[in-house]
């Protein structure tokens, strides 16, 4: 292994997310409340006099807040039934805008409705009543994971198109996707390595060389280039060059190729 040039070392691409849009179903203290909470954040708040006008909407929006006591105006349904148990609205805005991020405000968050709201994907239920800075943090929160998931989601199917051998691992260490050239480097079968700690992969000597050297750089922002040591699932050992990335949330991307002729190792 050795340790990469400084020309070798290449500072990631962090960009900020652009400007978002949350559409607010109309009452005056629910709107003023969000307009207020996320003042510092980019997103504009707007607002729909109904239910019915914002669905109109949802392929320009990117979140819906809407109050647990809206009712829907083409059936004459309240949001909830006497015991809060469900949210009938929620099946029509779903079937229009599956992955809509929706908030929905509750005077009081019941078990029951939070079980009923836990159901719905990209939905969560929040206390009106809950201060500012923590209902800007959940709306920005529930936009930033739904952000980055359909990133991950377009990055993993650019991925599968590609020949690059590549890999992405979760937060925890562990493999959440390899490419079928990632796999053939090392001796893996289809699926194989899903959720396989990625030390496995390396030599005990590679993997404390990536720790103490490879992932504090990614952590700082940059990328890493370096020749390691891979290990099969066979057990044979082979020398292989490997750049590494992070991603916003935390994640790894290893790419792997075959090392330059001219490529030395060190420490392994």
């Amino acid at each position: 292994m050795r340790v990469p040039p400084a020309g070798g070392i290449e500072p990631s691409v962090r960009s900020q997310p652009a400007q978002r849009t949350v559409l607010v179903v109309d009452q005056d203290r629910d709107r003023d409340h969000i307009e207020r909470a996320l003042d510092d954040e980019p997103i504009v708040v707007e607002t729909a006099a109904t239910l019915a006008a914002a669905q109109s909407s949802v392929d320009e929006i990117d979140c819906l807040v809407v109050p647990s006591t809206v009712t829907d105006e083409r059936s004459d349904v309240a949001a909830t039934d006497g015991s809060g148990a469900h949210v009938e609205w929620l099946e029509t805005v779903r079937t229009d805008a599956p992955e809509l991020p929706v908030v929905v405000l509750a005077d009081e968050v019941t078990l029951e409705l939070a079980r009923a709201i836990r159901s719905y994907e990209w939905t969560t239920v929040i206390d009106r009543n809950e201060p500012r800075e923590r209902l800007a943090t959940r709306v920005t929160d529930l936009l930033e994971r739904h952000r980055l998931t359909r990133l991950s989601q377009r990055s993993l199917a650019s991925i599968a198109l590609a020949g690059d051998a590549i890999a992405i691992v979760d937060p925890a260490g562990v493999i959440q996707f390899a490419s079928r050239s990632f796999r053939m480097r090392f001796g893996a079968a289809a699926d194989d390595l899903a959720g396989t700690p990625w030390q496995e992969l390396f030599t005990d000597d590679a993997v404390s060389y990536l720790e103490s050297v490879a992932l504090p750089t990614v952590t700082e922002g940059w990328r890493w280039t370096g020749i390691c040591t891979g290990r099969r699932r066979t057990g044979v050992t082979f020398s292989v060059r490997v750049r590494l990335g992070g991603l916003e949330d935390g994640s790894l991307v290893f790419v792997v190729s075959e090392p330059d002729e001219n490529a030395s190792e060190h420490g392994d």
